[in-house]
């Protein structure tokens, strides 16, 4: 049976679009209110201006202005549109929120679980589909991927080269060694991709690496933490995880669910060129033995 796709989070979907497409052209204030609403965008139906200016610091006008750039007579319109979506999906989002409830305890593991749950749904139920499988094309018809990222974005870019390599793309992490990124992708050209991996802090080098292979023709795809990032607007493709976490640093349950689902469906889909790779892989590891009995 087919999943019932949810209304609120197709109307969601079509925001982003219109939010995405004129991004650039407004105003700093004005991309804060973008910003909140690809953020956190199970909010919009219940904030009202008062609240949303008091939040962000800005102007009730600035909020209208804002929702009048997007094609909407004021921000009442635009509230109306996600509200009647929502309302249809209400009773499913509260049951969920109840379970959750009931099965936190006051520890930190149980914290730190909740937390990690609600990244992964927030990155499922807000993911774009068609960007996702986009990707998945860009990487099976590469001829080379170069991943790259800075800090715990290094290691993320190692786990998906190693696992992509395991389904017979060829893939290169280029975070690790004395290179600067840019060195690393002197030779790629149009048949290539680069993956970025970006969280905040953003890492000029990852954003600077990626404006350079785009303009040596490679398709760059962006792993990062909302569409707005630095690094998006060099990209062809966005991947947007969830990160947030109750340290300082990034969260990486939601990424690393999101490359091994990019991994499994080229998998899938690449299944005959995969089976004698592997095979070959595993003879070579037995012939040598690499394996401990």
């Amino acid at each position: 049976m087919t999943p019932r796709r949810s209304n609120h989070l197709s109307v969601q979907q079509a925001l982003n679009r219109k939010i995405l497409s004129v991004f650039q052209r407004l105003p700093a204030n004005q991309q804060k209110v973008a910003n909140y609403i690809l953020q956190q965008p199970n909010e919009l139906a219940f904030v009202t201006t008062d609240t949303l200016a008091r939040r962000l610091q800005i102007s009730k006008p600035t909020i209208v202005r804002f929702a009048q750039s997007l094609g909407y007579d004021g921000f009442t319109e635009l509230q109306k549109e996600c509200v009647g979506a929502l309302q249809s999906d209400l009773s499913n989002m509260n049951q969920v929120i109840g379970d959750l409830k009931r099965q936190t305890r006051n520890d930190a593991l149980s914290r730190v679980v909740e937390a990690e749950i609600e990244n992964i749904n927030e990155t499922l139920n807000h993911s774009d589909r068609e960007s996702f499988n986009a990707v998945v094309a860009l990487l099976l018809k590469s001829q080379t991927v170069y991943t790259m990222g800075v800090g715990i974005s290094s290691l993320l870019s190692q786990v998906l080269a190693y696992e992509l390599s395991q389904v017979a793309i060829t893939a290169r992490s280029i975070s690790t060694g004395p290179a600067r990124f840019v060195e690393s992708l002197s030779l790629a050209h149009r048949r290539d991709v680069v993956v970025g991996f970006s969280f905040p802090p953003y890492s000029r080098e990852t954003v600077e690496a990626a404006a350079f292979a785009r303009s040596r023709g490679a398709d760059v795809v962006a792993v990062t933490d909302t569409r707005t990032s630095p690094l998006t607007f060099h990209a062809s493709q966005v991947i947007v995880a969830r990160t947030k976490n109750m340290l300082y640093t990034n969260s990486i349950a939601a990424i690393t669910i999101l490359i091994n689902a990019i991994v499994t469906e080229i998998a899938v889909k690449n299944r005959r060129k995969i089976a004698p790779t592997m095979g070959a892989v595993a003879r070579a590891m037995r012939e040598t033995e690499q394996y401990v009995p």
